[in-house]
């Protein structure tokens, strides 16, 4: 064991950057995991808080606060027996400077579930128009009792902050449920109920009357498994799924690590044999080498992953929502994953280690090249000469590099190319049946919740500038056999429907007539005749259709009244579609439907998708996880070159000693990480395509993987892997010129 801590002490530089890589890894894992956790369980605990023992939705809703429900079945399901009381609740999102997703729900003031939010300054809800702040609210907005808080242009009274325990909730706010139906426009509608039972044991017997009088609703058990379920799964392995590449980059550079101490101590190691060691033991060296730099990294991670939680709830915008909850089990996952990266990265170089034979190995130079074989030294060689030649005399580590670094390359390519291939999708969904402009409802956190009055459609139809409007529903429910399908509500007399392309059958043209996507009448085992649930209601398919759009071919699309109907929005419609007479004049004409038009956003159809939450939301992801991923094969790029200066001190005191100046060893340096960097890229282009290939074949999301590989991605990516080989390469090169010739030439 001091033999193997003696190892690592004699490296310190090169071993605290492999803990360094493993740990950033790790801490991505960490935080990414947690953030996940976080929104899942906000959600969890929003939706079951309330003591309920029943809560009852929208049947087939994808979650509790997607389900629409109307007001007066409320009153119903009171009367039945077993039931103690109900409450209705409302939840919605807006969009704040302050807060792009800001949660207020609605409840009744003198209902048992009010009981959830613990006041500790001011008093409850008594009347109109007051509202309740989290406390994370309050000292994000900075406010106090008393004072005013604008919610979609409506002033509200605080009039007390609570607590729950619960950041997704503190960050939020609580009014009436009169004022909620009102802000959310869901008048005589709740999201779901909650109910209280005067026996729980008689939860299965009120169960069965809701689900058998009410077809179309759905009554879950505290802790009973719901689809809602599957959601929430997704947010907490999203996380883990996208930290997990940034590990794998720097498993890679720990593996480049121990081969180059086992390239470094050949002599040594021919010693060790020669003396007795027996092969099992050289193994045990290496891979404990290994494992003790792995679970550094890994606890290392775990404080650097606790570090950026603290980071982002300094950020109010996100502060509530992704406030990160670090459990246990996250915890022992990302050390075990570390552990094996540690055991399978010293796993082969264990083995070279003890298949060498003693005689050669002591007759080995210190450092002597790896084989991987002659066809690789070939390959690297042919590559140029000078910069290039000292990256092929040491193949193995510049291969495990590239690789490594390459992992993070194609990463970021994968998720790039993703992102503009969906952006650019829904820019062509949104914008389709020649639309020039397109509306969502002004300030909608998020497209789902986009709900707009049908006369405001009415309304803008009649402006000069104005040649149709088509009015279009969108939504998210579920089918037997598709977890999430996409529901459109069309006008089939609207210009917007024309863009289908009937591939079998004929457009709808009455109530509870379905067309079915391409993709999605494959995966439900579909066709033309057949009957297809949705919502709770049986829809004749009368057609099928491909479009050449993911969104639309794994979709429906039923009539406009049935969309409205299903997904209790009545006289009123997610986007809307506009064609102009000029379409030259788009942006203006915009402007001007928005300064007559308050309740909507309007935007050319080409960039309507820069203005949405959503889209912000997935760039800010995407940003933040380049940056991770940017900073590990940094480190991996410095290790491999600080490798590199190490090995080749003495030629560099050579080279000095003969004349060369410290500009020409820092270029030459610099050259060969630059290289390597363009290696890797190249390498990096390979894998992710790769990635995005693999994404693709996901059954249910991957026609929504469809990748775009642009010519900006492809610069974006080249100009980011330059800048790590500088970074990478700066300050080995900068160790390498400071050489003293006589110093470089007596170290060994």
């Amino acid at each position: 064991m001091n033999l193997i801590f003696k190892n690592l002490w004699y490296r310190k530089t090169r071993t605290f950057l492999t803990v360094l890589g493993i740990a950033i890894g790790v801490a991505a894992v960490v935080a990414l995991s947690a953030f996940g956790e976080g929104i899942a369980s906000g959600f969890e605990t929003m939706l079951s808080s309330s003591d309920a023992d029943l809560q009852v939705g929208q049947k087939d809703a994808v979650m509790l606060i997607m389900s629409t429900v109307d007001e007066e079945i409320g009153a119903e399901i009171a009367q039945l027996p077993g039931v103690k009381t109900i409450a209705g609740t409302v939840i919605g999102f807006i969009q704040m400077p302050e807060a792009p997703y800001f949660v207020v729900v609605g409840e009744e003031p003198r209902s048992f579930a009010m009981q959830h939010y613990r006041i500790i300054a001011g008093q409850p809800i008594t009347g109109k128009r007051q509202i309740l702040l989290g406390k994370l609210a309050a000292k994000n907005f900075k406010k106090d009792v008393g004072e005013k808080f604008r919610i979609n242009n409506t002033s509200y009274r605080i009039v007390g902050i609570y607590e729950t325990g619960v950041s997704f909730e503190e960050g939020g706010a609580v009014m009436g449920l009169p004022d909620a139906q009102r802000a959310f426009d869901k008048r005589h509608q709740v999201n779901y109920f909650n109910i209280q039972l005067t026996d729980v044991r008689r939860s299965d017997e009120v169960k069965e009357r809701i689900e058998t009088r009410w077809e179309d609703l759905t009554a879950i058990r505290s802790g009973e498994a719901t689809q809602q379920d599957e959601a929430l799964a997704m947010y907490r392995s999203f996380g883990w799924f996208l930290g997990i590449f940034a590990i794998l980059v720097g498993g890679l550079g720990m593996m480049n690590t121990t081969l180059m101490s086992v390239l470094e101590r050949t002599r040594e190691i021919g010693v060790l044999r020669a003396v007795g060691w027996r092969r099992r033991r050289v193994i045990g060296m290496i891979i404990g080498e290994s494992l003790i730099i792995t679970l550094s990294g890994g606890l290392l991670g775990i404080v650097l992953g606790f570090g950026l939680i603290s980071l982002t709830r300094l950020s109010p915008a996100v502060e509530s929502l992704l406030s990160g909850v670090i459990t246990p089990g996250m915890l022992i996952q990302a050390l075990v994953v570390a552990l094996l990266l540690g055991t399978v990265g010293g796993v082969y170089p264990a083995w070279r280690a003890a298949k060498l034979a003693p005689i050669d190995a002591m007759r080995r130079d210190s450092g002597g090249e790896l084989q991987w074989g002659k066809t690789t030294q070939t390959i690297m060689r042919t590559v140029g000469s000078g910069s290039l030649r000292n990256l092929a005399r040491r193949s193995t580590r510049t291969l495990v590099t590239i690789s490594g670094i390459g992992i993070g390359v194609g990463f970021i390519v994968a998720l790039m190319a993703i992102t503009e291939g969906f952006v650019d999708t829904f820019t062509e969904l949104a914008s389709a049946g020649q639309a020039d402009l397109l509306a969502e409802q002004a300030k909608a956190s998020d497209l789902a919740f986009s709900a707009i009055d049908e006369r405001t459609a009415d309304r803008i139809r009649i402006e000069p500038e104005v040649r149709s409007v088509s009015k279009m529903v969108m939504g998210v429910t579920s089918a037997p056999g598709m977890p999430y399908l996409i529901i459109f509500g069309l006008d089939p007399h609207e210009e917007y429907i024309q863009h289908y392309r009937i591939r079998e059958g004929r457009m709808i043209q009455r109530s509870r007539e379905v067309m079915v996507g391409r993709f999605a009448a494959d995966g439900l085992e579909k066709q033309i005749g057949d009957t297809l649930r949705i919502g709770g209601s049986s829809y004749d398919i009368v057609g099928i259709y491909e479009n050449g759009s993911p969104f639309e071919d794994t979709g429906s699309a039923i009539m406009l009244k049935d969309s409205q109907r299903l997904l209790r929005k009545p006289r009123q419609v997610t986007l809307l579609s506009i064609g102009l007479h000029d379409p030259a004049h788009a942006e203006e004409i915009a402007q001007q439907l928005e300064q007559k038009f308050p309740d909507v956003m309007v935007s050319p159809a080409a960039t309507f998708t820069d203005r949405m939450q959503d889209i912000a939301t997935t760039y800010a992801i995407l940003n933040a996880l380049i940056v991770l991923t940017m900073i590990v094969g940094g480190v991996v790029m410095m290790n491999a070159m600080l490798m590199s200066v190490f090995e080749r001190t003495q030629e560099i005191g050579v080279l000095r000693a003969v004349g060369w100046k410290r500009q020409r060893i820092l270029r030459m340096i610099l050259i060969e990480s630059l290289a390597l960097s363009m290696l890797s890229l190249a390498m990096g282009m390979l894998i992710g395509v790769g990635l995005s290939y693999l994404f693709m074949l996901a059954p249910t999301y991957g026609a929504f993987l469809a990748p775009i590989y642009s010519a900006n991605l492809f610069i974006q990516v080249t100009l980011l892997t330059l800048t790590l080989g500088v970074i990478g390469g700066t300050y080995p090169a900068w160790r390498a010129a400071n050489l003293q010739p006589i110093e470089a030439l007596r170290y060994e």
